[in-house]
């Protein structure tokens, strides 16, 4: 990543303990939680939408102040500019999922990235009708970071800046607007392709690897190839061993 702030932590995270709890002198949690975002630029327009969107800002906040540990994918404000036209045309609940799917439940730094090829981190957005969270896939390539709301997706956003790294609370500003896919369908009409999420046995069980489906066939064509390659190595091995029995009796 191009950009890394180098704001003074105490002055970002004021009101937090090493402990990563609040502290009971903080009475606006709200607007603290904005006020934090904020901190190191290009976060702005986001820390304002979140403030006037339902209660979206408790949510974020909750999870910092309870010392879960939250990461924030903060648009551009040049992006979310071009995109809040179509935010405004949302439903109140649909406002909701796309600010809450710029926010994954932990604090992630990119080391935790960089040891797999493809991660998919849960988002703070949850499908209404299974309870179950919208994942963001990353990957780290060493020199930038690359989201997409799904396996194989081509809606892809680029990492500009990284704001911290720190527990509690990691924030990265993104090129565009994160939209998971049932409202990238919506507004867009597109369709994202299907892919194959395998876990990859990574940090603790909530880190997975992620392989688009496509890649299954070389690798099954490779597999049936070499299971019967080594089925003809061993059959000629064994036709040897059995002539140079006959020749030596």
């Amino acid at each position: 990543m191009a950009d890394v702030a180098t704001d003074d932590d105490e002055a970002l995270f004021g009101g937090i303990d090493e402990s990563g709890h609040v502290h009971a002198s903080d009475a606006q949690e709200e607007r603290a939680f904005t006020d934090v975002i904020s901190t190191g630029g290009g976060c702005g327009r986001f820390a304002r939408l979140v403030a006037k969107t339902g209660n979206a800002s408790q949510l974020f906040w909750e999870r910092v102040a309870g010392g879960g540990g939250l990461t924030v994918f903060c648009p551009e404000d040049k992006a979310l500019s071009e995109f809040e036209p179509k935010f405004r045309g949302l439903g109140a609940d649909d406002r909701l999922a796309v600010l809450l799917y710029h926010g994954a439940a932990t604090t992630y730094g990119r080391k935790l990235f960089q040891a797999f090829d493809w991660v998919s981190l849960s988002s703070l957005a949850t499908d209404a009708a299974t309870n179950k969270s919208h994942a963001i896939t990353l990957r780290d390539d060493g020199d930038t970071v690359w989201l997409w709301p799904s396996c194989g997706s081509r809606a892809w956003v680029r990492v500009t800046k990284t704001v911290s790294e720190e527990a509690p609370l990691a924030v990265y500003v993104v090129d565009a607007v994160l939209l998971p896919s049932h409202l990238r369908q919506k507004l867009d009409g597109g369709d994202e392709p299907a892919a194959t999420c395998k876990p990859s046995g990574g940090y603790l069980g909530w880190l997975h690897s992620c392989i688009p489906a496509w890649t299954m066939v070389p690798i099954a064509v490779v597999s049936i190839v070499g299971f019967h390659v080594a089925f003809l190595l061993q059959d000629a091995l064994n036709r040897k061993n059995k002539k140079a029995n006959l020749l030596a009796g």
